[in-house]
């Protein structure tokens, strides 16, 4: 007998014909799918990787145990004059496939694994034959192995297989131990919850939702994505996976945000989704779903069956709000959708006839943890195995595409499950980098304007043919630098090295000595922001203005990462800000050099007294390099005594300033705005190359006030060397040396 047939021996419904019992508006609907579009999609598909010996008989007398417990395990579907019905048998038999892996070779053992586990997560079941669950072992050898179970929607949801696989753990190990299992059978079957179901519709005390449904929903049209117009696949797998793991230190900032915000994980990923879509689709309104575990009565949370139930998200995007506001629309909106969310969508979908032929949720939502066991939860429980969590292979999906934040043991996962048939495996995986961009941005800059985000130029509009969309995705964007011809920006060497290059920016044309010292293998680009002949729009710029100018002419150099960035002074900040955007955009930026960079501020939030303290320092010391000019006979004493203080007692005109030269006053524009400028932390290596001339102590920070802003390796290094003359030869060669050893052998002299 193959697994998910029934058992020879027990009777079927045409010649024992038992009771029916009342489905659930769910498993209705889910039968009414199959019948129309197929079994495509209905298939809930786990694995579990298992750690140690799981004998066949524990395994298969654990899985038996869970029929007989749970009868929703033992049930078929059938139809009786129109209705349909679900039959509970009295025994049922499944089979578990034992499987040798060990024989092959570790590649091709890995790869029959993956074949045979996507293949059990695609073959269909027919909801006319219990059971309506099938199971599988894969022995690697050496206590390793791998435990597949596939449901179908009708008999389970995600919140069902945590059930059984914990279940199934601790009937396992009992079996193993020569102990008897649990075998009592629970308080409440699935047939109760849906006699329950039908109950509640007819009391009338779901009037209230009924009202909020047709109110939030009236006119509602489901949003889309316009598709790459694939021919259909012919392979039968009809979705792809694509799957990111977001940066420790964005998690964090989630966290942050949301307790400060009193916001959920479930309303930032809801919001930072729809600012994505809004961006993607030109529409200003987002209408994705949602699933809820609908198990708000205490004795529903032991019961295994699907009593799940969609929710409807109806979230606008201005244009002209702030990231801080989207946040917060979206967290209202998902509270009163959840204050709601006994309705059954089945009914509630109703109220939302568009009349365009699209479904209401052709986008979706999922966020949770891990419903089945982890590392954390079970690698230290008590037994011969343990079972630990993988990411399930794409079964199809109902919906065009379902976008996941969830929570493993190795951090939060952003992942999107899409109809191959539609999407392209690197649309969807560029949708997930905008996503998590959009994330990223709300958590760490809230108070901006959607108009005034650089960021949100890496999200690009994909509109449905056809399709009007509204003119709010434009974001301001101001150029600080004309860039007619990023040519001549740009000054390279080495250009036939092999390496990554190594971009840095500045305003002069001053690091020849470090490229040569770096060698022919590396190629080395000296991007100049300004130039005679650009169109400038410097003076209302913000710095994050500078940095997305820099970014164009870096890609003009380097259209991929990952990148290698440095700048000197101030060039080094804007180097900085440059790789925490390219890294919003998805890019890699391998390491950042600071060259004797203050962080932005850090000088200015000091408090007055200290700032104070600060530039008396730096005046004192200005008036010891001037005493050594002197000494030296560079200048006078009229020069460094008399004149100044006839000045400071108005007994001497001010000396007037000499006329800058236009390069000077961009540096002077980008300094300035530098001033108002705090970046966010960013994730990611930094160097810090300190010249022997920038002074030390309380007030002028070791690390020049870079420490709290950098999450990743951040490193400091001595340079002896002046503020100014730290790319001569012998600083030069230096520096090139320590570059050497942070970017490994790559770098060829």
């Amino acid at each position: 007998m193959k697994a998910g047939e029934t058992n020879g021996s027990m009777a079927s419904p045409e010649t024992r014909n038992p009771d029916g019992f009342p489905c659930t508006l769910l498993q209705v609907h889910l039968w009414a799918r199959h019948k129309l579009q197929g079994p495509s999609g209905l298939n809930i598909a786990m694995r579990w990787a298992v750690n140690g010996e799981l004998s066949h008989a524990a395994a298969a007398g654990a899985l038996q145990l869970l029929m007989r417990r749970h009868e929703i395990l033992r049930t078929s579907f059938r139809e009786v004059d129109g209705k349909l019905e679900q039959v509970v048998w009295p025994a049922c038999a499944i089979k578990l496939l034992d499987v040798d892996l060990s024989f092959l070779p570790p590649a091709e053992r890995a790869a029959r694994a993956e074949q045979m586990a996507r293949a059990e997560a695609l073959d269909a079941m027919d909801p006319r034959q219990a059971p309506l669950m099938r199971a599988m072992l894969l022995r690697f050898g050496q206590g390793r192995g791998e435990l597949l179970l596939t449901l179908h929607a009708m008999v389970a949801d995600g919140w069902s297989t945590g059930l059984l696989i914990g279940e199934f753990q601790a009937a396992a190990r009992a079996i193993d131990a020569g102990t008897p299992p649990e075998a009592s059978e629970p308080e409440l079957q699935f047939v109760d919850y849906a006699l329950w179901q039908h109950e509640l519709l007819a009391s009338g005390a779901l009037d209230e939702s009924r009202v909020f449904w047709r109110q939030q929903l009236a006119g509602a049209a489901g949003t889309r994505v316009s598709p790459d117009q694939r021919a259909p696949s012919t392979d039968g797998d009809r979705s792809s996976i694509a799957s990111l793991l977001l940066p420790a230190a964005v998690s964090d900032a989630i966290d942050s945000f949301g307790r400060q915000q009193g916001a959920t994980r479930f309303a930032l990923a809801a919001a930072s989704l729809s600012l994505m879509l809004h961006r993607v689709t030109g529409a200003g309104e987002i209408v994705i779903g949602s699933q809820v575990a609908n198990r708000e009565e205490p004795a529903a949370e032991g019961l295994v069956g699907p009593t799940v139930n969609s929710i409807t998200l109806r979230l606008p995007v201005a244009a002209d709000g702030t990231l801080r506001q989207l946040a917060a629309t979206a967290s209202g909106i998902v509270q009163s959708a959840l204050l709601h969310q006994r309705l059954p969508f089945e009914i509630a979908e109703g109220f939302a006839a568009t009349g365009e032929g699209r479904p209401l949720h052709a986008v979706n939502l999922v966020v949770h943890r891990s419903y089945s066991g982890t590392a954390e939860t079970d690698g230290t429980a008590p037994g011969r195995f343990s079972l630990v969590s993988l990411p399930s292979y794409p079964a199809g999906s109902p919906w065009d595409l379902n976008f996941y934040l969830i929570g493993r043991d190795e951090g939060w996962r952003l992942s999107c499950e899409a109809n191959a048939d539609l999407y392209d495996p690197q649309t969807v995986q560029g949708l997930l980098q905008s996503w998590q961009v959009c994330l990223r941005g709300i958590v760490t800059g809230p108070d901006r304007r959607l108009a005034d985000c650089p960021w949100l130029l890496a999200v690009e509009l994909r509109a449905e043919p056809g399709r009007q969309t509204i003119a709010a995705p434009a974001v301001r964007r101001r150029e600080a630098i004309g860039l007619d011809d990023a040519a001549r920006h740009i000054v390279r060497f080495h250009e036939a090295g092999k390496s990554t290059p190594m971009i840095v920016l500045n305003n002069r044309s001053v690091y020849y000595p470090l490229a040569r010292a770096l060698g022919e293998g590396r190629p080395f680009a000296d991007i100049q922001l300004y130039h005679p002949s650009s169109r400038l729009d410097a003076e209302a710029c913000r710095f994050e203005d500078f940095a997305a100018s820099a970014i164009r002419l870096i890609r003009a150099v380097q259209p991929k990462g990952p990148y290698i960035l440095g700048g000197h002074c101030v060039y080094g900040a804007l180097a900085f800000e440059a790789a925490r955007q390219l890294q919003a955009m998805g890019e890699t930026t391998k390491l950042v050099a600071l060259f004797d960079s203050w962080a932005p501020g850090y000088r200015e939030d000091m408090s007055p007294l200290d700032r104070k303290l600060r530039q008396l320092r730096i005046d004192t010391f200005e008036h010891m390099k001037r005493l050594a000019q002197y000494r030296r006979g560079e200048v006078g004493l009229d020069a460094i005594v008399r004149k100044p203080i006839l000045r400071r007692l108005g007994l001497l005109a001010p000396e007037p300033a000499p006329e800058k030269m236009p390069d000077l006053r961009f540096d002077d524009r980008l300094t300035d705005a530098a001033t108002t400028y705090r970046p966010q932390p960013y994730e990611g290596d930094v160097v810090l190359f300190r010249s022997q001339e920038t002074l030390r102590g309380r007030l002028f920070d070791d690390l020049m006030g870079w420490g709290p802003l950098v999450s990743g390796n951040l490193a400091k290094v001595e340079v002896d060397s002046a503020h100014q003359d730290m790319f001569r030869d012998r600083p030069a060669r230096d520096i090139a040396a320590s570059l050497r050893a942070r970017l490994g052998d790559e770098i060829k002299s």
